[in-house]
This record gives C-alpha cells, structure tokens and sequence, in this order.
C-alpha cells in the first residue's frame, strides 16, 4: 500500500464513493499491529489539534462556554484516542455477536481510515470557517452524513453483511444504546461540575 499523502487522498476520495470497496483495499493492505497502533495515536493526535485549532477561531463566547471541554490538546488526544479505541471494540464485538465474521485488526484499520477521512473533512471545514462561516455549518453536517454513510459501509465489509440499511440501522440503535450507557454511566459525575 502506497502510504504517500497524494495516494492516501486519492484513495479517500475513491473510498467515499465506493466505501465497501475501499474498505477492501485498506483491509486488503494488511499492515503490521504495531503499525496500525501507531497510526491510532497518530489520528488522535491530529484529531485534537484540528479540534483546538477550530475551536481558536469560534466566537469568544462560544470559547468561554466550551472552555472546560478543551482545556488541554494532551487530554483532548487521550479522549480521541480512547473514543476510538471503544469504537474498534463495539464494532468488533456487536459485529461478532449479531453473526459477523471480521477481526480485531480490520476493525482497529478500518476506524483509522474513517478517522483519516474524517480528519480531512475537518481541514475543509476549518478552512470555510475562515473564508465562509455559514459554509462550515454545512459542511459539518455534510461530515456527520459522510461518517453515519462510510460508518455503516465499513462494518458491512468487515463483517460480511449484504445489506447496508440493515447494518446502518444496527449502527443507529448501537449508537443510542451506547449513548444511554454513558449517559448513566457520567450522571454521577456531572452532578458535582454543574453544582
């Protein structure tokens, strides 16, 4: 696999209008687990700079209201990184217990891709920030549709689902239920910040 940035962008582009077969391709390029550990760190720590760079250029009140959440890019990495690592795991085991047949190392890849994509659709929105602020409302709403289409698309390719709507519907209600948990699993927490 050609790990190049223009081979990497080439192969976005291609992989968010055919997501089943760029899945393949990523799964297909068979890197190292130490690789693909690496790459993980590398993507959370993008992912927060990216983060705090946006959250630079919003409104000052915006900034004070979100100060708490973005105190430090060390922490933000942390949190991206752990974030990820429980979607690898979710993704991994809900895929095997509804009948699934992908493995743990396709999983951890194929959420390092999405994050890359992601990742890149955050530059643009960073960019329409600065030229056009009423265009980087669209264009995250535009990423959120991207990340739900190439989300549902990757665990279907890994697991071996035929249908797409199926497994975005099974992504929808894992995504609420495992919201919920942590909802419950946080409410302790929250009581003493908002006192």
């Amino acid at each position: 696999m050609d790990l190049s940035l223009s081979s990497l962008l080439s192969l976005a582009r291609f992989t968010v209008q055919n997501p089943r077969m760029g899945a393949r391709m990523v799964m297909q390029a068979d890197l190292p687990m130490a690789a693909r550990w690496v790459a993980l760190a590398l993507m959370a720590v993008a992912s927060a700079i990216l983060a705090h760079l946006a959250f630079a250029l919003m409104p000052a009140e915006v900034r004070q209201a979100m100060a708490g959440a973005m105190s430090s890019p060390l922490t933000s990495a942390v949190m991206q990184g752990g974030l990820m690592l429980a979607a690898v795991f979710v993704i991994h085991w809900v895929g095997r217990w509804r009948g699934g047949t992908g493995r743990f190392e396709d999983a951890l890849i194929l959420m390092i891709w999405l994050q890359f994509i992601l990742l890149i659709l955050q530059v643009v929105q960073i960019v329409s920030q600065v030229l056009l602020p009423p265009v980087s409302v669209l264009v995250g709403y535009i990423a959120v549709g991207i990340f739900l289409w190439l989300l549902s698309n990757f665990v279907a390719e890994l697991h071996g689902f035929k249908s797409v709507l199926l497994t975005f519907l099974g992504v929808l209600l894992t995504l609420i239920a495992v919201g919920f948990i942590l909802a419950l699993v946080l409410i302790p927490f929250m009581g003493p910040m908002i006192q």
